[in-house]
This record gives structure tokens, sequence and C-alpha cells, in this order.
């Protein structure tokens, strides 16, 4: 297989693209992790809680999201899903005010707060940048 790069206004760099990972339960658990596969700009992260919270203490279920590359970037949520309930309408973070890029071989992963039973799925959403090479 070879990487190159499509046309500015290719289906590949307009349409947008979604990747679920989860979050295990535990104080301070790491998950959601995305790793880019090529230049994208990371839209948002939509939150669906799978197992409730116990806790409704701030910052006990918060998550805070942070880009791993050649440098670490936080792009942190403010905000408390406590006692959400597993499977209630899922709460939507714009990631960086929408603007923040990843580059190929950056992960994106989100740590919980101190709530050690909650879990969630996470859901990215991003758009390959124009320019970028993809694997044809």
């Amino acid at each position: 297989m070879a990487t190159k790069s499509q046309r500015y206004d290719h289906p590949a760099y307009t349409a947008v693209g979604a990747v679920t990972a989860s979050v295990g339960a535990g104080a301070g658990a790491v998950g959601g992790k995305f790793v880019a596969f090529t230049t994208i700009l990371l839209k948002s992260a939509t939150l669906m809680v799978t197992v409730a919270g116990t806790s409704t203490a701030a910052s006990f279920n918060d998550y805070t999201f942070n880009i791993f590359g050649t440098a670490t970037t936080s792009v942190g949520y403010s905000g408390n899903l406590g006692t959400t309930a597993a499977y209630a309408v899922g709460t939507n973070i714009v990631i960086g005010g929408g603007t923040t890029t990843m580059t190929q071989g950056e992960m994106i992963c989100a740590t919980r707060g101190t709530d050690a039973t909650a879990q969630a799925d996470i859901t990215y959403e991003y758009v390959v940048q124009p320019g970028a090479d993809l694997t044809v």
C-alpha cells in the first residue's frame, strides 16, 4: 500500500468521521484512547455514561482530555457527570474550541476524576485535513 494526498475537495476531506472508545471504572482511570491515522481536526467528544457514578461531588466524575505527541496538550473539559444515569443523553464537548489539530501518531485520551464506579464511552468527531496523507 502507498500513501498520497488527494485533491482539497476530495470526499475524504469533507466527510466527518467518528470513532468510539471506552473509559473503564476506577479513580483516575485513563481510556478513551484514539490515535490519529493522519492529520485531523478534532471537533468534539460525546460522552455516554455506561455505568453511573456514585459521587455527586465536584470533580469526582469529570473527564480531562490530553493529546500526547511531541508535547502533551491539555484540551480539558469542565463539567461534572455526577450520577448521570447510564445511557442517558450523551454530553457533547467541543474540544479545544473546535480548532484542535492532531498529526499522524498523536493520541488523545481521557482521564476520569475520582469516582471509582463510573464508566463511559467517548465518541470523537473529526475531519481529515485537506492535503493529509491517506493510505490508498
